[in-house]
């Protein structure tokens, strides 16, 4: 088991990545009552970048996922340059490291992640086209390097997101389920469609064993699959999504348990997620929603 990254470093990720999440689980959550669906400029891109469903390949390894982010960064000579990245984040002081690693994602993104969703989420007609006119100029190496680039980001964003939604409803990351589901677990198979569909048609294995199923193969776990695939993947209405799903990324860590009421209420604070997203009045609020939090992994939603 690789050891857990540091409380600090967590928490600076966690700052980048929750208030994307976030937004994501309440707007296409609420609005479809329950049935979590990506926005639709992100699956126009998915699907013009030729990434297609293929992205689901990354949930039979946990370090895939990460892979995708950093090789989006570094999409030509990805080993040289993250062994650069490797030597230069090993050179500075320690208690620059968090600076190191922000900048560094802020110059590589034009921005934290948060701010690069809201732009493509927001994008005009205008800004399509200009962003189209600036892709036909490119050359067609710089486009197969913007289209490699695009996938992987998007390949990250997607496994990432559902990753944790997995955690946050069965208490097992896709990253868990799918590998128990390669080897025969039929619980953990229809486990992991129902946070991620696009698992059915995207993965060899599901996609033939689905296809297997509808020839009369195994009756009752055709009636699973079936019983799963029509169910949403949270039934019940979640109060304080941005909470839970900040609980779900520091859960993904392994923080989540070890750390504060105090540091998880300024962490929560500190993102801006107490407007709309739910206000939280104290640490004892933090302590009872993290029960909470743990008693629907266990019992449901």
């Amino acid at each position: 088991m690789q050891p857990r990254i540091e409380k600090s470093i967590a928490i600076t990720l966690a700052s980048q990545l929750v208030p994307m999440c976030a937004e994501l689980l309440m707007d296409y959550m609420d609005k479809r009552n329950g049935w979590i669906k990506m926005p639709k400029e992100f699956e126009l891109i998915r699907q013009n970048s030729n990434l297609g469903d293929s992205y689901v390949l990354a949930y039979d390894e946990e370090n895939r996922i990460l892979s995708c982010l950093m090789k989006s960064m570094f999409p030509e000579d990805t080993a040289k340059q993250l062994n650069q990245f490797d030597n230069e984040f090993l050179a500075i002081k320690e208690n620059e490291k968090l600076k190191f690693v922000d900048s560094y994602l802020n110059e590589k993104l034009g921005g934290d992640l948060f701010h690069l969703f809201e732009s493509i989420s927001n994008m005009t007609n205008e800004d399509q086209q200009i962003a189209r006119k600036g892709l036909e100029a490119s050359s067609e190496d710089e486009k197969k390097t913007i289209f490699l680039s695009m996938q992987l980001f998007f390949a990250y964003i997607y496994a990432y997101f559902y990753n944790h939604i997995a955690l946050m409803v069965h208490g097992q990351k896709l990253t868990t389920l799918v590998p128990l589901a390669l080897k025969g677990d039929k619980k953990a198979f229809c486990r992991a469609i129902q946070i991620d569909r696009n698992i059915l048609t995207g993965h060899p294995y599901f996609r033939d064993t689905y296809a297997r199923l509808q020839t009369g193969e195994d009756p009752n776990f055709l009636n699973s699959v079936t019983a799963y695939i029509d169910r949403p993947a949270i039934k019940c209405r979640i109060d304080y999504p941005a909470l839970y799903m900040l609980f779900a990324v520091l859960d993904g860590f392994e923080w989540l348990n070890d750390m504060k009421a105090r540091e998880i209420l300024d962490l929560y604070n500190g993102m801006g997620l107490n407007g709309d997203q739910g206000y939280i009045e104290d640490e004892n609020s933090i302590i009872k929603k993290r029960i909470e939090y743990r008693k629907k992994q266990k019992y449901g939603y």
